[in-house]
């Protein structure tokens, strides 16, 4: 549990200070543990750092931020998160976007049918879960549009691999799939 208020506290100071660079692009998105496994993820990113490479029409930008979400793994586990990020994403003239990056972060499963037996002898039903650590590298494709507005939205695909430890005998890994929009 002290991970998850250490981590909490870390985003709940840190995003005022990255607020004072530019406007924060907002994400949500499917969220799952492969396809099967279905949740969801809601993000803030800052832009840290900008520029344009130059001679060519491609922008690059290093990103801070923050994300929370869930997946349900039925009759396993539903798992709710909360993790810092830092990525370095890069857009062509086109809008086409590449971005990659990491993640540290905290993870608390909770699972379900899980009994007891009481001091009476009586078996009652009862919460049971596991507090991780959740570290993350990922990838992501997309492409970045107009709408009507003049605001950019970005669509994207966003394989992932999580590692939370600890666990039996070292950590558990999961590949995860988001696909989502940057508002």
């Amino acid at each position: 549990m002290k991970i998850f208020w250490i981590t909490l506290t870390w985003i709940v100071l840190t995003i005022p200070l990255m607020a004072q660079n530019n406007s924060p692009s907002i994400s949500i998105s499917y969220f799952g543990e492969t396809i099967t496994h279905p949740g969801f993820k809601l993000g803030l990113a800052f832009p840290v750092k900008s520029w344009t490479k130059a001679g060519k029409e491609i922008d690059k930008a290093i990103y801070f931020g923050a994300s929370t979400g869930l997946f349900y793994h039925r009759r396993y586990q539903t798992a709710v998160f909360a993790s810092p990020e830092l990525s370095l994403k890069r857009k062509n003239a086109k809008g086409k976007t590449f971005a990659t990056g990491v993640g540290l972060g905290y993870l608390r499963t909770f699972i379900p049918n899980t009994y007891e037996i009481n001091a009476n002898g009586d078996v009652q039903k009862t919460i049971a879960g596991h507090d991780y650590l959740l570290s993350s590298i990922f990838v992501s494709f997309g492409k970045s549009v107009k709408s009507h507005r003049g605001r950019s939205i970005e669509y994207f695909l966003k394989p992932q691999f999580l590692y939370a430890t600890p666990n039996f005998p070292n950590g558990v890994g999961y590949f995860a799939l988001e696909i989502g929009i940057n508002i």
